[in-house]
């Protein structure tokens, strides 16, 4: 179902499927992209899962290049306006193993902290 003043789809599932259609995505290929099952993304798209998982739309997000923070609204859903903390972010973002992730934390608080200190003996 679309918007007939701005032809936006106004479901959830009507959203989905306009982005996987504008990513020339088969519910096959989102699946094998997402592992999320296609009777699943079916039913997503038909709007027949009340309460969809918030984890589950981000993934589909993801895969589709669609904003999070959209899907989130359908379902009522308001996404933190803070940042995420760097280490989880690294971890999700780049798939990075814990370890990795704690790393690259500690090399870009380096980073930062020596900047900061020039702003503050130039300023």
């Amino acid at each position: 179902m679309k918007d007939t003043d701005n032809d936006q789809p106004v479901t959830l599932g009507a959203y989905i499927r306009a982005g996987r259609e504008r990513a020339n995505f088969s519910l096959r290929n989102v699946e094998q992209v997402t592992g999320i099952p296609r009777n699943t993304l079916h039913r997503l798209e038909v709007d027949e899962i009340d309460k969809p998982d918030a984890r589950m739309l981000g993934t589909l997000a993801n895969a589709l290049e669609l904003k999070v923070a959209d899907l989130l609204a359908f379902i009522g859903m308001t996404p933190s306006q803070e940042l995420p903390s760097l280490a989880p972010y690294l971890r999700a973002k780049y798939k990075l193993p814990p370890d990795a992730a704690a790393e690259a934390d500690t090399r870009i608080r380096e980073i930062l902290d020596r900047y900061d200190d020039r702003s503050e003996r130039t300023g």
